[in-house]
């Protein structure tokens, strides 16, 4: 059997760039004292998040917050999951998982304080699972 020999010149192909990192996408929003539970400030933001169909996540909201959710009309309650923290997973915990599953079109999270490291962890998070991450947090 005859073999071919081919010679490319390689200086010619153009070099492939390195795929760009994909970049998180989470969201802090400070709110007053005493204004975690402004249903008419986070309604309409939580209402948008909930259209896409997948599901929605809330780690640690307000009681109140949750009860009117459920009692308005048009909200798909059955895409809500609602996740608490406790001694063996924290809020953040709850977070980074959730946003780094995929199953998630956003996730809420609201707490007293979050650390720029965590924060950085949260946008990995969110760039692995393609989703978004609203950080809730009172001044």
């Amino acid at each position: 059997m005859e073999q071919l020999g081919l010679s490319v010149n390689t200086e010619l192909l153009p070099v492939a760039e390195p795929a760009p990192e994909p970049r998180g996408n989470v969201t802090e929003v400070i709110l007053p004292p005493g204004q975690v539970e402004n249903f008419q400030l986070l309604l309409p933001m939580l209402t948008q998040l909930n259209q896409e169909r997948r599901w929605l996540a809330w780690i640690d909201p307000p009681q109140e917050l949750v009860s009117k959710w459920q009692t308005m009309h048009g909200i798909v309650a059955s895409e809500l999951l609602v996740l608490r923290s406790s001694r063996d997973y924290s809020a953040f915990e709850l977070a980074e998982r959730a946003l780094g599953a995929g199953t998630c079109h956003a996730v809420v999270m609201w707490t007293t304080r979050l650390s720029n490291r965590d924060f950085g962890a949260l946008e990995q998070a969110s760039a692995r699972g393609q989703s978004h991450g609203v950080i809730l947090r009172c001044r």
